[in-house]
């Protein structure tokens, strides 16, 4: 059936690249709530004679935009969505399929998912494009960071005096979190610290995380996925340094340790699309 919106695809809301981070409005189609008439009060009729009133769905789209705007996903994927992504090999099939399963199925507090794979095989578009779903179609409440914008962001918070940080305390306990880019930066010290309490503190309290990594995991340490593919073995398309090095050799055992407790590794193996692509 064609859609009746060609602005959002029925979808109720559009979406849009911000300044840095991705943005989202309510569709122009919303603007007159044909169930409440703009008042955000809807009426129900029970099947027993009753009749009650409750919020409009329209304010809890209106709601879902707010927290989406909060997620602070990169503009550049603003739009990405699961469904779209390219199917390049078998194991971004395998891939798709489980980010498909969490979107469709999966509750606050399930195991998440660990992407692992070299730079350009599609990791963060599944990443921003379950956090997009999640969030706008299924209401939860959602947060994106980039790991290594994380505790740049929090050096400069600690070296100017200011104490304990905001950004800290929002990314150890959003109901959901995608961690992009882990490993990106070797943790040491003070780094190992701040990670190590915002992963204990998440696996502590149960709360699902997702995290994309460039860093294979050691054999036999959390899964390990086939070895050779299509022809072409592991490390003809892996990233020279994650060949080189292992997540565990990136954050440490401690933190690793619970990472895998808390997400379901799964290997992408593939040529870099942008390079492909360009």
């Amino acid at each position: 059936m064609p859609a009746t919106c060609a602005l959002c695809d029925d979808l109720r809301y559009r979406t849009r690249a911000g300044a840095r981070w991705a943005e989202a409005v309510v569709c122009s189609c919303q603007d007159a709530c044909k169930e409440c008439g703009g008042t955000g009060r809807q009426r129900f009729d029970r099947p027993d004679g009753r009749v009650e009133f409750g919020t409009c769905s329209c304010r809890h789209l209106a709601a879902r935009v707010q927290h989406f705007n909060r997620a602070h996903l990169p503009a550049t994927y603003h739009s990405k969505r699961v469904e779209r992504f390219d199917l390049a090999d078998a194991t971004a099939a395998e891939a798709r399929k489980a980010v498909l399963e969490f979107q469709a199925r999966g509750k606050l507090g399930d195991r998440g998912l660990m992407l692992i794979g070299p730079p350009g095989v599609g990791k963060t578009h599944l990443l921003c494009g379950l956090l997009r779903f999640l969030v706008l179609e299924r209401g939860m409440t959602a947060r994106y960071v980039d790991s290594f914008q994380l505790l740049e962001e929090l050096r400069q918070h600690f070296e100017l005096g200011k104490g304990a940080s905001k950004l800290r305390e929002e990314v150890a306990s959003v109901p959901v979190l995608g961690l992009d880019e882990l490993g990106k930066t070797r943790a040491t010290g003070w780094q190992i610290e701040v990670l190590d309490q915002i992963v204990s503190r998440r696996y502590d309290g149960g709360l699902t995380t997702f995290v994309v990594t460039n860093y294979r995991i050691r054999p036999g340490e959390g899964g390990d996925p086939e070895p050779q593919l299509g022809g072409r073995r592991r490390a003809e398309v892996v990233a020279p340094k994650a060949a080189e090095e292992s997540l565990q050799d990136r954050v440490g055992q401690r933190i690793f340790s619970r990472l895998v407790a808390m997400c379901r590794p799964m290997e992408i193996v593939a040529p870099d699309r942008r390079l492909k692509d360009g």
